[in-house]
C-alpha cells in the first residue's frame, strides 16, 4: 500500500521506470561462453560444443526464442564467444569479464575437464548455473557441495572405466599398456581404470605418461610393441588421439585391443587414416548413436548433419546439445530469468533430452546412453555396457589396411 498521493505517484513511477525488477525491458537473453577457439583444446571444442551451441542459438530464435512466463512473451537469444586460446587464467578472466562487464544472463561452459575446473568457483561465486558436457572427473565430486552452480552431465570415469574393464574380461585380456595425458582428464581416468584393472587380474606391463603437448609418442609405442601386450589403453585427448594412432599404423603395430580417449568419438577420425576400414575395430569412451531410444535423438543428429555437412561426434556432442535442451526447458519451468530458481529447478527436475532422460543427483547425472563404443563397419556402435550396447564387442582388432594385403 501506499501513504497519500504523493507516495503513490512515487511508487507508480517506480513501476514504470523499473518494471518487474527490470525484466519487462528485456528484448532478449544474452548467453556467454569462453571456450578453446585456438590451442590444444580447440579440436575438440571446435567437434563437440561449439557447433551445438550455435545450432542451438538458431533453433530457438527460429521458433521466436525461449517462452518466459514472468514477462508473457518469447525472448530470443544472443551468443557471445570468447576464446580463451586453451588456457585456464584466460578462461577465468573471460567468464568473469561476460558477468560483470557483459552483463550476460547465463554461461555456457569451455572444453575439456580442467577447463571446466578452473571456472567452477567463479560461476558459483555470482550464481550461474553451468552444466558441463565435457568434463569427466571424479575429484568433481569431492566439490560438489562447494559448487551447486555446476553439473556434471557427461558419464564419469567410474562408469567408464568398469565398462572398458568389463569388455577386457569378456573377451580375454590378460595384459595391457596403460598410457595416459598428464592432465586433469587422463590423470583421473588412469586413476580409475588402473584399480579395476587390478581387480580383475589384468597386468599392466606399460604404465606411463605424456605430456599435454607431445609431438612424438613413437619411441614409447615401440617399448609397448615389444611388452607384447593384449590390449593398448590410451586415456588421451583428440590431439594426441589422433597422433598415436598414426604413429601405431606407421610402426606396424597392431594390438589386439586398441582403446583410445576423446577423439576417437570424432567422425573426422574415420576418414583421417584412410577410410572406415582403417579404424575398424579400434574403441573409445562414449558413447552416443543414432540408435539409441530416446525421442527427438534421430531428429536431432539428422539436423546437426545437414546443417553442418557432418556427424556429431559419438562422444560428448549429445551431451553438450542436452544439456542446452535442459537449460531452456528450465527457464520456461520456472517462468523466469531468476538463475537461483533455475539452478534449483535443474538440481531437482527430470528433463527428456537426445540422451534420455538426464536427473541431477548430487550435480551428477544419473544415467548415460552408453559408456564405450567401437568402430565397425563405419559405425561408431556402443559396446558397453551390455544393457545398452548396440553391436557386440570385436575382438581381435582388424589389421591395419595395408597389413591385409601383405
Amino acid at each position: 500500500m501506499c501513504s497519500g498521493f504523493a507516495g503513490c505517484l512515487v511508487l507508480l513511477a517506480l513501476v514504470l521506470v523499473f518494471p518487474l525488477n527490470g525484466y519487462a525491458a528485456k528484448d532478449k537473453i544474452v548467453i556467454g561462453t569462453a571456450i578453446s577457439l585456438s590451442g590444444p583444446y580447440a579440436t575438440g571444442a571446435g567437434m563437440t560444443q561449439i557447433p551445438n551451441y550455435k545450432m542451438w542459438v538458431e533453433e530457438v530464435n527460429a521458433k521466436g526464442g525461449i517462452y518466459v512466463k514472468q514477462l508473457k512473451k518469447k525472448l530470443p537469444l544472443e551468443l557471445i564467444i570468447y576464446d580463451d586460446k586453451s588456457d585456464l587464467g584466460t578462461a577465468v578472466k573471460l567468464v568473469e569479464q561476460l558477468i560483470l562487464k557483459d552483463k550476460v544472463d547465463f554461461i555456457l561452459p569451455p572444453w575439456g575437464t580442467a577447463m571446466h575446473f578452473a571456472i567452477a568457483p567463479i560461476i558459483n561465486k555470482y550464481g550461474y548455473p553451468v552444466i558441463g558436457p565435457t568434463i569427466s572427473s571424479e575429484k568433481l565430486r569431492e566439490i560438489a557441495h562447494k559448487v551447486p552452480y555446476f553439473f556434471g552431465i557427461l558419464n564419469m570415469p567410474r562408469e567408464q572405466a568398469s565398462g572398458l574393464v568389463e569388455i577386457l574380461e569378456e573377451v580375454g585380456v590378460k595384459k595391457v599398456a596403460l598410457i595416459y595425458v598428464a592432465d586433469a582428464y587422463g590423470i583421473e581416468w588412469t586413476s580409475k581404470v588402473a584399480p579395476e584393472l587390478g581387480l580383475k587380474k589384468i597386468d599392466i606391463a606399460v604404465f606411463q605418461s605424456y605430456p599435454l603437448d607431445a609431438k612424438d609418442l613413437s619411441p614409447l609405442l615401440k617399448t609397448i610393441k615389444a611388452a607384447e601386450v593384449d590390449a593398448l589403453l590410451c586415456m588421451s585427448y583428440p590431439n594426441d588421439t589422433f597422433m598415436i594412432t598414426k604413429q601405431a599404423k606407421e610402426l606396424g603395430y597392431n594390438p589386439k585391443l586398441m582403446y583410445l580417449g576423446v577423439g576417437v568419438a570424432f567422425p573426422v577420425y574415420k576418414k583421417m587414416f584412410g577410410g572406415p576400414e582403417a579404424i575398424e575395430g579400434i574403441m573409445g569412451a562414449g558413447a552416443w548413436n543414432p540408435k539409441v531410444p530416446y525421442p527427438g535423438a534421430k531428429d536431432w543428429y539428422d539436423r546437426h548433419v545437414k546443417k553442418w555437412g557432418k556427424e556429431p561426434d559419438f562422444w560428448a556432442s549429445a551431451f553438450a546439445y542436452a544439456s542446452l535442451q535442459i537449460l531452456e526447458q528450465s527457464i520456461e519451468k520456472v517462468g523466469s530469468l531468476d538463475r537461483k530458481k533455475i539452478r534449483d529447478c535443474i538440481a531437482t527436475q527430470t528433463f527428456p533430452t537426445v540422451i534420455g532422460p538426464v536427473k541431477f543427483d548430487g550435480g551428477f547425472n544419473t544415467q548415460s546412453p552408453g559408456e564405450i563404443g567401437q568402430w565397425q563397419k563405419g559405425q561408431f556402435e556402443i559396446v558397453a555396457g551390455k544393457a545398452k550396447r548396440t553391436a557386440k564387442p570385436v575382438y581381435p582388432k582388424a589389421p591395419w589396411p595395408e597389413e591385409k594385403k601383405k
